[in-house]
């Protein structure tokens, strides 16, 4: 009476709440959704679904198939994985979402030390809006999240795995004015142009603004904040080359840019710059192999950061602290 891909169906309507959101995520058109429900209902003689003006309502029935159809889903998808890593033939996807900063470091550095490890996985990074993180793992458009745990809310199904804080700092070319004073202030800096991602992080906000305030009542400031929007702090990176303007950092994003004295790390920080990244995953969703090898490598990724950033605040007078 009931196929997988009827049970698929019956929980994304459930987990989105709507046809039409439903119809999205598991990428077909909203009329043919409609009809494979209505066909399904049919076949068990009942309705699953209340439909109303804020979405989509589990009946009795409804709940029943629900209660079932997570665990078999689940077997299923479990029994294909091990399957295929039994038999060994087959190429796999492992999609990683992660803000800007994570995706670059330590999602790629974690990716490619899978490729000796599982050369039968193809790692998809997709660097997203931190807000995007959480969603697409709830919504299974990817198996494993990073983002900053000061941006989650609250999510039941999401199981959360804190990772170490990293500093943040301010990245400007050599030779920029701001390195040639005896003694500088976010007020300084900020009346600078800033190269930043689209989305500033909530912790940082207030901060800036008060920054921006201050710069402006001491007089001139660069009128567009951000003056340049640029998702892949990297990128942003070698926009420092070419005027004064000031770009935000972590220390693994600049590490090869320190080595080859392309930029410097202005002589002014706070807690505030800090990143705290957490893994996101669905909760009580078991995990394949790659997915595993994944997880340790993000682990030792971040261990490995946490080591040189420390050292290399000591060596240059800074304080590692984050809050």
């Amino acid at each position: 009476m009931y196929e997988l891909r009827d049970l698929r169906m019956v929980l994304a309507i459930h987990e989105h709440g709507s046809l039409a959101r439903a119809a999205r995520v598991l990428g077909v058109a909203q009329p043919a959704l409609t009809r494979q429900l209505a066909s399904l209902e049919r076949r068990v003689r009942g309705r699953l679904f209340e439909r109303g003006k804020r979405g989509t309502v589990p009946t009795d029935l409804g709940r029943t198939v629900i209660d079932q159809a997570e665990d078999i889903v689940e077997r299923v998808a479990l029994l294909n994985r091990r399957t295929a890593e039994v038999r060994g033939d087959q190429v796999r996807d492992l999609a990683i979402a992660a803000g800007a900063y994570l995706a670059e470091t330590p999602c790629l550095v974690a990716a490619s030390r899978m490729v000796p490890l599982q050369p039968r996985v193809r790692t998809r990074v997709v660097s997203t809006n931190w807000s995007e993180v959480p969603r697409m793992v709830m919504e299974r458009e990817a198996t494993l999240g990073l983002c900053d745990v000061r941006n989650m809310r609250d999510e039941p199904g999401l199981e959360v795995e804190r990772l170490r804080p990293h500093p943040g700092f301010f990245a400007v070319r050599p030779g920029h004015p701001l390195l040639g004073q005896p003694e500088i202030g976010l007020a300084d800096i900020l009346a600078y142009p800033i190269a930043f991602i689209g989305n500033v992080p909530t912790a940082q906000r207030a901060p800036m603004a008060e920054g921006r305030t201050q710069a402006r009542e001491k007089g001139w400031i660069h009128p567009a904040f951000p003056a340049i929007i640029e998702e892949s702090p990297t990128a942003a990176l070698a926009t420092l080359a070419h005027s004064d303007i000031v770009s935000t950092v972590t220390l693994p994003i600049a590490a090869t840019a320190l080595r080859a004295g392309q930029v410097a790390i202005l002589p002014w920080r706070a807690p505030w710059m800090s990143l705290h990244p957490c893994i996101l995953r669905l909760r009580n969703r078991p995990l394949g192999e790659a997915e595993t090898v994944f997880l340790e490598l993000t682990r030792e990724v971040d261990r490995e950061c946490e080591e040189t950033e420390a050292r290399w605040c000591a060596e240059h007078g800074f304080s590692p602290d984050c809050v």
